[in-house]
């Protein structure tokens, strides 16, 4: 019986002419870092966006809120909503886009309506909307104070309106 000393590999050892070398663990981390920087950054910039937004919105001239909505018929909403106005634009005409929405919450009316100058910061407006689907639902699609030409009062065809 012949016996030839066959090495027998441990469990943790591996023939590196079959497989290479074994590869060294990276100790740098610099994938680590990278990640850690690119999250760093974009948490920064979300921060940035949230401050932009709310500034935005504070510094918004006009905004109205839906208060509440009625059906007054099967071609007809109600729509009452709040106008918030800053002081300084109170004296200049705005106005607000408010919609009237279905089941589906699609827009079936839409109607745009001028704000007159002065009278107080806070006002609650009501608007008849013709609809051409059952209304469940008003909403405020959003509001301005700089006046398209077709509404601002002081054009000269307002008869065209």
């Amino acid at each position: 019986m012949s016996t030839a000393s066959n090495p027998t590999p441990s469990a943790t050892s591996r023939p590196a002419a079959r497989y290479g070398e074994k590869p060294q663990p990276q100790t740098s981390g610099v994938a680590g870092k990278v990640v850690a920087i690119i999250g760093v950054i974009l948490v920064a910039l979300i921060v940035v966006m949230l401050g932009r937004y709310v500034i935005q919105r504070q510094e918004q001239p006009i905004s109205a809120t839906l208060v509440s909505h009625e059906r007054v018929d099967d071609t007809t909403s109600r729509v009452w909503f709040d106008v918030e106005r800053k002081e300084d634009t109170m004296a200049e005409p705005s106005y607000c886009i408010i919609t009237s929405l279905n089941y589906d919450m699609a827009e079936i009316g839409r109607r745009e309506i001028v704000i007159p100058a002065g009278g107080d910061r806070i006002q609650r407006m009501h608007v008849d909307i013709p609809v051409n689907d059952l209304p469940v639902n008003g909403g405020v699609y959003g509001c301005a104070s700089t006046m398209p030409p077709y509404l601002d009062p002081t054009a000269e065809h307002p008869e065209a309106r």
